[in-house]
């Protein structure tokens, strides 16, 4: 019998469900851009803010340098969500 145990983490994909309906980036290009300045105001290193995502710090940054975008509409829809959590936030102190 195998058994997995992980931390849950309600920025990740398998929270993306809650993801609140609305007006926001249509393509995956506008919600990269967004996802970066909102990473950047809240003054996260791409690591952190990939670990926020559920995603790999190379997918990420594969994905701000343009040279992939994200296809899934899985990933997508947690980007969004990302988008609608933190778009009003203001930077964190640490």
């Amino acid at each position: 019998m195998i058994c997995v145990i992980y931390a849950s983490n309600p920025d990740a994909v398998g929270f993306a469900s809650q993801m609140p309906k609305g007006s926001g980036p249509t393509t995956a290009q506008e919600r990269i851009d967004r996802l970066k300045t909102i990473r950047r105001r809240l003054g996260w290193s791409e690591e952190v803010c990939a670990y926020r995502l559920g995603v790999t710090y190379s997918t990420l940054n594969r994905w701000e340098r343009g040279e992939s975008l994200p296809r899934s509409r899985l990933v997508l829809t947690v980007i969004d969500h990302f988008i609608a959590k933190y778009q009003k936030e203001q930077p964190e102190r640490g």
